[in-house]
This record gives C-alpha cells, sequence and structure tokens, in this order.
C-alpha cells in the first residue's frame, strides 16, 4: 500500500496508555512501516489543551507518522486539521469503550455512517494530508454496519481503512474474524488494513496491510518477522523512557510493559514484582540487571 508515497505493509496500531512515542519508537527501530499516535480527542485540540497537543509528539525516526484523532463534530475536525503535524490524519471510528461511545465518538459513528463520511470531507476541506480511518466490523454482532461507513468515508476521500475484526459490543473478546474484512476489501476500491488478532507481520491477500497491536507489546520485533530479546528490549525501552518522558511515567510504563516482556521468562515473576516495588528508573535497571544475572 501506498500513501503520499509511502510504502506501508505494516502498521503499529494505535493503543492508548502504550503506544507513546517511546514505544513508537522502539517499534519503528524494528521495522514499524506506520506509526499511529494514541488517540487524541478533538475537542481537546479546539480548546487547547495542552496534555492532549502532547499525545501528538513524534520522534524524529516516524516516516511516515500518523495522528489519530477522535470526535463526532465534522466542524471540530475542520478547526484543527490544518495544523495537524504529521503525514497522515488517522480517525478513530472503532474504539469501543463506552466512555468514548456514550459522547457518539469511536464505534459509534458506525450506528451513523452519513456523519462519518462527513467527518473525512471536513478534513479534506482544510488540508490536503491523506485521510483514513479505523473502525470494526459493526457496532452490534451481526450488525454489518462497517459496509455502509466504508462506502461513505471512501466517497468523501478516505485514503484507507483499517478494520479491527470485531464487533463494538465485544470489545476484545472472542477470536477476530477476517473473513469478513476480505468481503469489504474485496467490495472497495480504497486499500484495507486488517486489523485484530495479527501475530505476523506477512500481508496476505486481499490486504493492503496488517495492523500490529497487542502482539507487538510482548514482541516489538515482530515487524521485521523477528523475536525481541526481552532483556534487551526492556533496556532499550527504559532508555527511550528517559528520553521523552520524566521517571515517575517512565516507572509506571515499566510496571505495565514488564507484563509482556517477561510473560514465561525464566525469573520474570520474581523480577515484575521488583519493578512495581521501584520507585524510580535506577532501581527498574538495577531489577532488571539482576534478573539478568540470575537466568
Amino acid at each position: 500500500m501506498v500513501i503520499n508515497g509511502h510504502e506501508i505493509n505494516t502498521v503499529l496500531a494505535p493503543m492508548a496508555g502504550y503506544t507513546d512515542i517511546a514505544f513508537r519508537e522502539l517499534c519503528k527501530r524494528r521495522g514499524a512501516g506506520l506509526t499511529v499516535s494514541e488517540m487524541v480527542s478533538v475537542r481537546g485540540l479546539v480548546h487547547g489543551n495542552k496534555a492532549t497537543r502532547e499525545l501528538m509528539k513524534k520522534a524524529d525516526c516516524e516516516m511516515p507518522f500518523a495522528v489519530q484523532l477522535f470526535g463526532n463534530d465534522p466542524h471540530d475536525y475542520e478547526k484543527v486539521a490544518a495544523n495537524i503535524d504529521a503525514d497522515i490524519i488517522d480517525v478513530n471510528m472503532g474504539c469501543p469503550m463506552p466512555k468514548i461511545v456514550k459522547n457518539g465518538d469511536g464505534s459509534a459513528l458506525l450506528n451513523d455512517p452519513a456523519r462519518a463520511g462527513d467527518i473525512v470531507r471536513a478534513i479534506k476541506s482544510v488540508t490536503d494530508k491523506p485521510v483514513t480511518v479505523k473502525t470494526r466490523l459493526g457496532f452490534r454482532i451481526g450488525e454489518n454496519g462497517v459496509a455502509a461507513l466504508v462506502r461513505e468515508v471512501a466517497a468523501a476521500g478516505a485514503s484507507a481503512v483499517a478494520i479491527h475484526g470485531r464487533y463494538a459490543e465485544q470489545r476484545y473478546a472472542g477470536e477476530a474474524d477476517h473473513t469478513e474484512i476480505e468481503r469489504i476489501a474485496e467490495s472497495t476500491d480504497i486499500p484495507v488494513i486488517v486489523n485484530g488478532d495479527i501475530k505476523s507481520a506477512k500481508v496476505f491477500p486481499p490486504f493492503a496491510a496488517v495492523m500490529i497491536g497487542r502482539a507487538a507489546l510482548s514482541n516489538p520485533a515482530i515487524f521485521s518477522g523477528g523475536e525481541s530479546e526481552p532483556f534487551a528490549t526492556a533496556r532499550e525501552h527504559m532508555e527511550l523512557l528517559e528520553k521523552y518522558f520524566d521517571g515517575r511515567y517512565a516507572v509506571l510504563q515499566a510496571r505495565k510493559f514488564f507484563v509482556h516482556y517477561f510473560k514465561g521468562v525464566r525469573g520474570g515473576k520474581e523480577l515484575r514484582d521488583a519493578v512495581n516495588r521501584a520507585s524510580s528508573v535506577a532501581e527498574v535497571y538495577r531489577a532488571l540487571d539482576a534478573a539478568r544475572g540470575a537466568k
């Protein structure tokens, strides 16, 4: 898949609380074709919220880079889209979390495909950057809402659509259904990116690219077809967290990610326990060194 001159076969899925600038750089170094920010509130941008803007910081190596926006008012998108510092603007139309859906954002837009098209149209009216959409099969199981949404956003000028193979009401339960996404890919002229339970960087027809989420949390090297060495990966990740954030945030992220890096690794539980007790980055490094020495 080529977007704005960039050949893209693999995409790091945007994951709130995980795909900050440090983890994105880690994955980019390991071959991720496209990195995408955490969800950014378009309303927050309209109101000049500083914390919201911080989510859009990008690393020098992130090329191409997409900012993912969420919201449901086309006018809000029109106000902010021209000032987004990214190669691609992505719109979240698939988040299933109640606090997002209750406001009419995320997967709620599967119930209003005309509004979904208006959002893409509003962005395109103020910028020539490519616009992509991330969504799901439908809102409720058995409702094929994605077909109408894809038609609307394609007609509005979307450059690609990523589809997660679950319905919103499933959240992350059950198995992703790639067969339904295939039907959509074969019925539309815009590239379709497959998402949900993707455990390999291999692109398979009829999809234009694969979007990898949870599998990358334990193995950031998945984008290059490799296997991450947990201790080296954890240390490099800590160095990147130190580069971009304060120590408290770095420790909190270490606790979150080490659950994935060291699952099934000998001594992993003891290491995670030590990191959960750590109050500084130095203590995290000491715990890593001690666990590695005890292997």
